[in-house]
């Protein structure tokens, strides 16, 4: 494997993730420069450093120094579970401050909206520092919200009045579907990649 290919790749890898040699620098603390001399060939990352660059990157580590599939070639606007997150945020708050409810179920969808807040702080991080637990926190904390959501809306917990009730079972049944649509697209690449 000629080192220029390896650059080239790396290259073509941090431009579709929109990151400057800067910025990718200070993700592995290391400096501009180096970035520069993997990018140009003059050097290579150890395999450690290649390995993050593949977490980073959320690509395999052989796409990285065999280059077997395409480089994507732009970065998703957002993450779509940033997306969901922040509009079962906005439905939750309307539904909190318009809706009559006893106290508890008052109480109830704050330990919720407080789970959503948690889940999009858990997300934030992940961006800066992709690995394996944040991602697994982010789907278990997705998973227990739409499973907090679906009992309390469908036993009516707290006696929380029509309203919350159905925003519960709206909210994880949204959830539900969320999840069965990453779980179905990751079984999909699994399945692709053998």
């Amino acid at each position: 494997m000629a080192s220029t290919e390896l650059g080239t790749r790396l290259k073509q890898f941090r431009q579709a993730q929109q990151l400057t040699q800067t910025a990718l620098a200070d993700q592995l603390h290391v400096s501009r420069q180096t970035i520069s001399s993997w990018e140009t060939g003059r050097n290579q990352p150890d395999i450690a450093t290649i390995t993050q660059l593949a977490t980073l990157y959320a690509v395999p580590v052989d796409d990285l120094l065999q280059g077997t599939t395409a480089v994507p070639v732009t970065k998703a606007v957002a993450h779509p579970s940033a997306i969901l997150l922040v509009v079962l945020f906005g439905i939750l708050l309307v539904e909190r401050l318009t809706q009559f409810s006893t106290f508890p179920g008052l109480y109830w969808i704050d330990f919720l909206i407080l789970l959503l807040i948690g889940l999009m702080c858990n997300l934030g991080i992940a961006r800066r520092h992709p690995n394996v637990w944040t991602n697994r926190i982010h789907w278990i904390g997705m998973t227990m919200f739409a499973a907090l959501s679906l009992i309390s809306g469908s036993i009516n917990a707290f006696n929380m009045g029509f309203g919350l009730m159905t925003t519960c079972q709206f909210s994880g049944l949204v959830v539900v579907i969320a999840l069965a649509r990453k779980c179905w697209q990751s079984r999909f690449i699994k399945i692709r990649q053998r």
